[in-house]
């Protein structure tokens, strides 16, 4: 038979149900995985104290949790219950029901019976039930070992789970606040679903630029939409109040974990993925032309491809990290709505743009005129606001974009129509701006001027647009681009690629240009911010090497260079500050974006990459450091965005 897992966060939640209810009955399902031949039960949904019978509430319910559990790419398996009398343990008749009802889906489903007499006495004080073959009956697990013993197959993660819950609801009543479907039918603004979050470890963030702060057993408080209400030294009487108050179960990290902003990735083209690390052999405008388009062209003839395409996307962003993301779509409305959809489905936070362009060097790639790209582009920020306006407010995650490509793909009829559209809609902007050489020698033969110049002059260079690459704008234009509040997606590694000149990052920091990190899939062959955060580090250091031979001196000039922390910064609260966001970082009403970082754990031993030789102590600037140097995905144990852990690990 499976193995079983209970989760400390799954065990609480049961625990304060049914201390909550200790004399009605009460039941929930459980939510988890299956890996190999184990069970993992993450979390529960608490159902019902009212309606226990398999009634219209008990279905409704059960089909808003099955919802919700596919949501965080989880399934439902299992269900548990307790008795209105403490030494009634029987599965009662819609127990059985429930619970082969999620058989049917999940062929090793369990079910819990809550031992009364037994809750509150430091003992898991739960009964396995278990269907017999070919029946539709279930009876109690018997077996030599006890469940909940060593050797058994049922365990829970952290045998101090009985005696935390005992303490929490025992000094803190932290089961009071605990909601179930049927309080939120009674009162909607109860988020049953989900309940709250709090955490307990050491929390990284950059504040500001230069500024790196590791929070040591620190205290964070989530509320129900997903919003940081708290944040504090976790022996502060603050916190102990506030935990004593907050009703919510507490996760503790591993002393080798810790909490971190999740990444924003300021450019990224989403059809491109399609031919990710393939074609960068060639120069952009030929590489545009032979992989670019028609890559694009191909998803927007094919929506099935698409829909594949742009989950596998959403999926592999999440894996890497990144909780917000400035997407390029295609010419096409439809397939840009697949886009939205995929990232909203996923839980990312993304500002999806649909291409605006009339001129192109592909004939079959184009639209016909200035004014069809015009209405296309507002029937798509229409039709993106309507495909998340059934969400609440707080859980609306996609905006659309107005998107011109770049200046050579965009006549003067049409940029100056997005300029209004995009005053008049108050949506977000994004394009290229002085990418390579060819391009900006191409915009100053036919239009005569700098694309700066023209973005300016359509009301395109606006406090809400970013613009990517700029590696040819000079300090004058930088000045500019800090004056407009217009942001900068620096792309490192496509940079290296496709544009003969490196972006002036130190300089541009300097002068308050804001600026971020994209990955700009596929110019950029790498998904993951971390390789754009090591390649700009890296090329400001060539920079100011160069600096250095060109001047003749030493460290007499202000130096071109940038470290490891500066760029983390920038891929949290810099990414986060260019797209309008207040996330990016940990304090109190910022949405929780966070990322969980695993560097150590069972004491001294590295996580994936990593290794280390030396006693530790907890988190330090070198094991922060090592991490962001040769870190990867193994390194990552969970993601939360508004709140909610994605379906990842």
């Amino acid at each position: 038979m499976a193995s079983y897992s209970l989760s400390e966060n799954a065990y609480l939640k049961i625990f304060f149900h049914a201390a909550k209810h200790p004399h009605l009955p009460v039941n929930g399902v459980l939510l988890g995985r299956r890996t190999s031949d184990a069970v993992v039960i993450e979390d529960v949904i608490p159902l019902l104290h009212h309606w226990t019978s398999l009634s219209p509430m008990m279905e409704i319910g059960l089909d808003l949790a099955k919802g919700h559990a596919e949501a965080q790419e989880m399934t439902l398996v299992g269900y548990y219950q307790a008795s209105e009398k403490l030494d009634d343990t029987a599965l009662a008749p819609v127990g059985e029901r429930v619970a082969q009802k999620i058989r049917d889906q999940f062929s090793d489903a369990v079910a819990f019976v809550i031992d009364g007499d037994k809750l509150g006495a430091g003992v898991p004080a739960l009964i396995p039930y278990l269907p017999q073959p070919s029946t539709s009956f279930w009876r109690p697990y018997v077996a030599q070992t006890p469940a909940f013993t060593a050797g058994s197959n049922f365990s829970l993660t952290n045998p101090d789970s009985p005696s935390r819950a005992i303490t929490l609801v025992r000094d803190h009543n932290l089961h009071e606040k605990f909601g179930d479907f049927d309080d939120h039918l009674e009162d909607v603004t109860i988020d049953w679903l989900r309940n709250k979050a709090s955490f307990k470890g050491t929390l990284v963030h950059c504040p500001s630029l230069g500024q790196l702060e590791i929070l040591e057993d620190h205290l964070l408080l989530v509320d129900q939409q997903g919003f940081i209400t708290y944040v504090g030294p976790a022996d502060s009487e603050a916190s102990q109040d506030f935990l004593g108050e907050s009703g919510v179960p507490l996760t503790t990290l591993p002393s080798g974990s810790f909490l971190l902003p999740t990444f924003c990735d300021l450019h990224l083209h989403a059809p491109q993925f399609l031919f990710q690390g393939t074609g960068l052999h060639l120069p952009l405008m030929q590489w545009l032309n032979e992989y670019a388009f028609k890559a694009e062209e191909s998803l927007d003839s094919q929506p099935e491809l698409a829909e594949l395409v742009y989950r596998r996307l959403a999926e592999r962003l999440r894996d890497a990290g990144t909780g917000a993301v400035l997407l390029f779509g295609t010419i096409n409305t439809t397939t840009n709505l697949i886009l939205a959809k995929a990232m909203q489905t996923v839980g990312i936070r993304a500002f999806v743009g649909k291409l605006s362009m009339d001129i192109s060097s592909r004939p079959t790639y184009i639209e016909p005129s200035a004014t069809s790209s015009l209405r296309s582009a507002e029937e798509f920020i229409d039709g993106c606001r309507n495909l998340v306006s059934s969400y609440e407010p707080h859980r609306r995650l996609v905006e659309p974009v107005i998107t011109p490509r770049f200046v050579p793909t965009c006549s003067d009829d049409l940029l100056q129509g997005l300029g209004k559209l995009a005053h008049d809609k108050g949506v977000r902007i994004q394009s290229h701006m002085a990418e390579a050489r060819e391009e900006v020698q191409w915009v100053l033969d036919e239009r005569n001027k700098h694309d700066i110049d023209i973005f300016d002059e359509c009301n395109l260079q606006t406090t809400k647009t970013v613009q990517a690459h700029c590696t040819f704008l000079d300090t004058d234009m930088l000045t500019r681009m800090a004056g407009s509040c217009s942001a900068v997606a620096h792309c490192p590694l496509s940079n290296s690629y496709f544009s003969e000149k490196p972006f002036p990052l130190r300089e541009a920091l300097d002068l308050g240009v804001r600026v971020g990190l994209g990955t700009d899939i596929a110019g950029g062959y790498s998904i993951d911010i971390m390789n754009s955060m090591r390649q700009a580090v890296a090329v400001s250091r060539i920079r100011e090497g160069t600096r250095k031979i060109s001047d003749n001196s030493s460290n007499n000039g202000v130096s071109l260079a940038v470290d490891w922390k500066d760029v983390l910064y920038l891929a949290t609260r810099g990414g986060a500050i260019s797209l309008g966001l207040s996330s990016g970082v940990f304090q109190a009403g910022a949405p929780f974006d966070a990322q969980c970082i695993e560097v150590l754990k069972d004491g001294d031993k590295g996580v994936g990459a990593l290794d280390f030789f030396e006693a530790q102590s907890g988190i330090t600037l070198d094991s922060l450091e090592k991490w962001w140097c040769i870190g990867d995905e193994r390194n990552r144990c969970g993601v939360w965005i508004q709140g909610q852990k994605l379906g990842a690990k």
